[in-house]
């Protein structure tokens, strides 16, 4: 059991970049002992979004949170599905000796870190799914925009230009920004417009062909299913559905926050976190 009250007079942890060389991956470590815990972004995105629960949760536990083949500094690598990704997931924890771990997973990682819940039991203790992407054909029309055959990949590069003129402005957001909503819009459209597009293209192909489905009823960890109350890519009904389908999972709802609650609502969504783990 977490220890919290403690844990809440210590200082924030210091959080290093950090790069699995065999694996390509980039990574940013916190915390030097306790369990250890393992934070997967989503489509688009990057390990600094977990910045702020890793410098709280950093205090009681090891955290590693990595950037997936083909997003911020880890390569591709021809990682370009749901299960390769769960693979190379696993083979960085298998190298670092953590199993078993508290797996985090956001949007498209959520979709990973169920995968990898399934495929490697031994490896996972708890889950912990942020507006997750599980069964993304289940997701509102609008988020296959990309992948549309007319013009899906005009629509991508063209979020890119968007990206890439806010840049300056995205740069300069410091990653403990405190949440909101504009600040960290603006920081993940100056990482979305770097990555290569069709790294992103062919991920994003896979996760829309990705399902667990009735596997989901294999889950047998403790699971906590956290959504922003106010998500319109992965809406609450998705996560109220997903968390019905997994035996005994909890269900928690972080107010005002949108896609990404763990930038939007830092505080909020650690204390949701915390509880789960003192009472898993």
């Amino acid at each position: 059991m977490t220890n919290a009250p403690a844990a809440l007079n210590q200082p924030a942890a210091t959080i290093v970049s950090r790069r699995h060389e065999r694996l390509g991956l980039s990574y940013l470590e916190a915390g030097e002992s306790g369990p250890p815990l393992v934070m997967l972004h989503g489509w688009g995105a990057f390990k600094e979004l977990w910045w702020s629960a890793l410098a709280d949760l950093g205090r009681d536990h090891r955290c590693f949170a990595l950037d997936f083949p083909g997003h911020g500094d880890s390569l591709f690598g021809g990682h370009g599905t749901i299960a390769r990704l769960a693979e190379a997931v696993a083979a960085f924890c298998d190298d670092a000796g953590l199993g078993p771990v508290t797996l985090f997973g956001h949007s498209m990682g959520g979709s990973v870190a169920a995968e990898l819940a399934l495929r490697r039991p031994d490896l996972v203790r708890r889950l912990v799914l942020v507006d997750a992407a599980v069964d993304a054909h289940l997701m509102p029309a609008f988020s296959r925009t990309y992948l549309l055959p007319t013009f899906g990949w005009a629509a991508l590069r063209i979020s890119q230009a968007i990206g890439r003129l806010f840049s300056p402005l995205g740069r300069r957001v410091p990653h403990a920004h405190g949440g909101g909503w504009l600040r960290p819009w603006l920081r993940r459209s100056a990482y979305l417009a770097s990555f290569d597009a069709f790294s992103l293209h062919q991920i994003l192909a896979s996760l829309f062909t990705s399902e667990a489905g009735e596997r989901l009823a294999q889950l047998v960890v403790p699971t906590l299913v956290l959504t922003g109350q106010l998500d319109s890519l992965v809406p609450p009904a998705n996560s109220r559905r997903l968390a019905a389908r997994i035996p005994g999972a909890r269900y928690v709802v972080i107010p005002a926050a949108l896609h990404n609650p763990m930038d939007e609502r830092p505080r909020a969504f650690v204390r949701a976190v915390r509880r789960f783990l003192a009472e898993s």
